[in-house]
């Protein structure tokens, strides 16, 4: 072989082994990794990667995280802020003169705030997966809560258990209005 042949040669595997690493580098920058994700979602990558296995409970992240980027969230104006923050009240009042029906109204109204706010509304599911990328400390507050209020629905719930998913609630509800107190919710 000839040294202008050879050179060719070894020029085209110069080019090619390049188009493979920058190939390889595009790819890695679009996932994310097993270290980001964990960062990110905290305990909820945990329980994740234990109910679907590391591979698919990597990939369902993934998922939610492409699909919170998808939505069009907006923040609240301080008039709804207000409103919601008077609402909030409300239910709490409710909740001393019957908890079933404060903590009904403290489910429906994280639901308002999460709606009017561009998150999905239809399914609990939805919510609850969207609310483990913006809030991966609150979801499991968020879940419990929701889990209180609808088995209060069918049979009345310890007032303790009650009590615990109201201060849950308020936890999401605080963060969602984007300005809560955090001493009102911070947890003993």
């Amino acid at each position: 072989m000839d040294g202008t042949l050879l050179g060719i040669v070894i020029a085209a595997a110069v080019v090619i082994v390049a188009g493979i690493v920058l190939v390889l580098v595009a790819r890695r920058r679009g996932r994310v990794g097993t270290a980001t994700l964990r960062s990110r979602f905290g305990d909820e990558y945990d329980r994740v990667v234990a109910d679907y296995g590391r591979g698919p409970g990597e990939k369902e992240l993934r998922a939610r995280l492409d699909r919170r980027r998808r939505l069009d969230l907006r923040d609240l104006g301080a008039d709804e802020r207000d409103r919601y923050s008077r609402a909030w009240e409300s239910a709490q009042a409710a909740f001393v003169e019957n908890p079933s029906t404060g903590l009904r109204d403290a489910d429906l109204l994280v639901q308002q705030v999460m709606r009017d706010r561009g998150y999905p509304s239809e399914r609990f599911e939805e919510r609850e997966k969207l609310v483990s990328v913006d809030y991966p400390d609150l979801v499991e507050h968020f879940r419990s809560a929701h889990e209180v209020a609808v088995a209060d629905e069918q049979a009345e719930r310890p007032l303790e258990e009650r009590r615990q998913a109201m201060v849950d609630h308020r936890f999401l509800f605080d963060a969602l209005l984007q300005g809560g107190d955090p001493e009102r919710t911070r947890r003993l």
